[in-house]
């Protein structure tokens, strides 16, 4: 009876441990967002992205079946392009981006491609879009396809060398001319005070024991 009582606990622990190690696995999204595009005059959602602290992202396309919709966009221009809009879902940050609408004036499938730029913990601070082609502008098709392929690529912030400055010369305010460096000291010049005192104080010591040498003569 005991011994059953122990397998079962080890199993227990066993079973614990490796589900504790799955979600340690598992990263972290560090934001998530709302993507909506601009179709028949009205943004719609048509999927969501997640960035992950380990520096990965992730798309999931949503349904047509009852999509969210911008309830604001008066801010947004709605022009010949075609606009998206990244609304977080961690904070108050929105991002848009556009393309020439008739970039997806195609036969043929459509893709897009978001480039997010995050700083070094993972938070966004811009994106970048493209979709379609640029030879689609020169083509007979008027209708606008919809996007069936989407592609995400993680830019991190990268800190570029730092320059360096050489320090501002001084200025002679008599003259208005560049100040002369001094010529360099030697080291005489530089250490005399250290020296000084130690050359008295050797003269000093030198002639007590010359005295008592001559008072012992006499």
């Amino acid at each position: 009876m005991r011994l059953a009582y122990t397998v079962v606990v080890f199993l227990l622990l066993c079973i614990s441990a490796a589900v504790a190690a799955t979600d340690a696995l598992v990263p972290a999204a560090a934001e998530k967002f709302e993507v909506f595009h601009n179709e028949a005059a009205e943004f719609v959602q048509r999927g969501e992205l997640q960035v992950f602290d380990d520096g990965t992202a992730q798309y999931q396309s949503i349904g047509l079946q009852a999509p969210l919709r911008l309830s604001d966009t008066s801010a947004i221009a709605q022009d010949d392009s075609y606009t998206v809009v990244m609304r977080s879902l961690n904070s108050s940050a929105q991002f848009v981006a556009s393309v020439k609408k008739c970039r997806l004036n195609s036969d043929q499938k459509v893709e897009e491609t978001f480039v997010i730029h995050t700083f070094e913990n993972g938070n966004v601070f811009h994106i970048d879009y493209d979709a379609g082609s640029s030879a689609n502008c020169q083509n007979d098709h008027t209708e606008t396809k919809p996007v069936t392929f989407t592609r995400v690529l993680l830019k991190k912030r990268a800190l570029g060398p730092v320059p360096k400055l050489n320090a501002a010369p001084a200025i002679d305010m008599s003259t208005g001319r560049e100040q002369q460096p001094e010529p360099p000291k030697s080291f005489l010049a530089k250490y005399w005070y250290y020296i000084v005192p130690i050359v008295l104080l050797l003269m000093i010591g030198g002639e007590e024991p010359q005295q008592e040498g001559n008072t012992r003569r006499q």
